[in-house]
């Protein structure tokens, strides 16, 4: 990853508890600027890439298929959050307490209209076959992708992770 006007990397973060990354990278925006993320995104260097990838390999693709036009913000509900998975007391640490993570809750095309996955999910047959295509795509990437269908935690929004695996550890796409 290399800092820009839209890359930029931080301090490293240390907790609470085993919270934490080592120099983050704030995302302000991927493809040279072309796609912002709302708020900015901070995450880890491997992460940084991937979303990158993502972007550029199937957000942009996808909605100049569905839509005619590309992408120019992404809204972000989290990534960086020293936090049990799900917001669980007690409950496993989720990939975001390592900026390992990102939740997108929208997608804004060019023309300002706002896909979101609440609403779009079971929405128009337009906006199920990008949001659908967007998370689909996600699977040949991250390790973990989660939607609407996975639970009640993220129907309105996508969650991309890269948690560590492991010799008998599969991508997760639901």
């Amino acid at each position: 990853v290399q800092e820009s006007a839209f890359v930029a990397a931080g301090a490293s973060i240390n907790g609470p508890s085993v919270c934490g990354a080592v120099r983050p990278f704030t995302l302000n925006a991927a493809l040279g600027g072309a796609v912002a993320f709302r708020p900015a995104a901070k995450l880890q260097c491997q992460m940084v890439s991937e979303v990158e990838r993502w972007t550029r390999d199937v957000v942009v693709p996808a909605a100049r298929y569905y839509y005619g036009m590309g992408v120019a913000e992404m809204k972000v509900l989290s990534s960086y959050s020293c936090r049990p998975r799900n917001g669980i007391a007690g409950g496993q640490l989720s990939e975001h307490g390592f900026a390992n993570a990102l939740d997108v809750g929208s997608f804004t095309l060019v023309d300002g209209r706002e896909i979101k996955v609440l609403n779009g999910w079971n929405g128009s047959e337009q906006d199920r076959g990008f949001l659908r295509a967007v998370h689909s795509g996600g699977c040949t990437i991250f390790h973990t992708v989660l939607g609407p269908n996975a639970n009640r935690f993220h129907r309105d929004h996508f969650h991309f992770d890269l948690a560590p695996k492991t010799r008998n550890s599969r991508t997760v796409c639901q």
